[in-house]
């Protein structure tokens, strides 16, 4: 039986928020050429996504969007430190056959190193947020929960959507409005949707 003191300790050692980010990895070597394309036509592709979920989405579903993509986005040097920790997230599908899709929130996790993992729900994510030509990024892999995914950077050059199972790249922009809400944009995911937003809160 551990003595009192050392079980506090140990306590107070897993309780503890992980510390902040200092200065964000540069991915801009690791970023895939069709990664680089797809975020070429982020602008495009919102746009187009957007306005097809503010004409025609259910009503609660636009509320939830608008009111998470409120709020400028914090330049990289300030948003870093905001990132490690705890976060509810809410995936939200626009386009694809539906224009607007919002799910109940899951639990996500960002380490001290940029780490990013989806934890909670049958879809999820896993990679790295950092800098590509200076922009906040996220690069991961999209798996089916029980899979064990290869890191973004293992992914095959060629992607095979109808594979099983199925692993994809993501890459999306990364948007930090303050500690408690952030957001990661996702243009022309390889399933389902043409514009995926995650909705980062605490």
């Amino acid at each position: 039986m551990r003595p009192k003191t050392e079980t506090i300790a140990l306590l107070a050692a897993l309780l503890a928020p992980l510390p902040a980010l200092s200065d964000p990895a540069d991915l801009s070597d690791r970023i895939r050429p069709d990664d680089r394309a797809r975020m070429e036509r982020y602008d495009e592709t919102a746009g187009r996504a957007l306005t097809g979920a503010l004409a025609q989405g259910d009503g609660g579903d636009v509320a939830v969007m608008v009111a998470g993509l409120a709020g400028a986005a914090l330049p990289p040097a300030e948003a870093t430190p905001l990132l490690a920790g705890d976060w509810s997230c809410r995936v939200l599908k626009l386009g694809g056959g539906l224009p607007l899709v919002a799910y109940q929130p899951f639990r996500c996790r960002i380490g001290a190193d940029g780490a990013f993992e989806k934890l909670t729900g049958s879809q999820r994510m896993l990679g790295r947020i950092g800098l590509v030509d200076g922009q906040m990024t996220y690069l991961g892999t999209a798996f089916v929960a029980g899979e064990t995914p290869p890191d973004y950077a293992d992914l095959p050059p060629e992607i095979d959507p109808t594979a099983t199972p199925q692993f994809m790249p993501e890459v999306g922009r990364v948007e930090v409005v303050d500690g408690g809400a952030a957001r990661i944009i996702l243009p022309l995911p390889h399933l389902e949707s043409d514009l995926n937003i995650v909705l980062l809160g605490r």
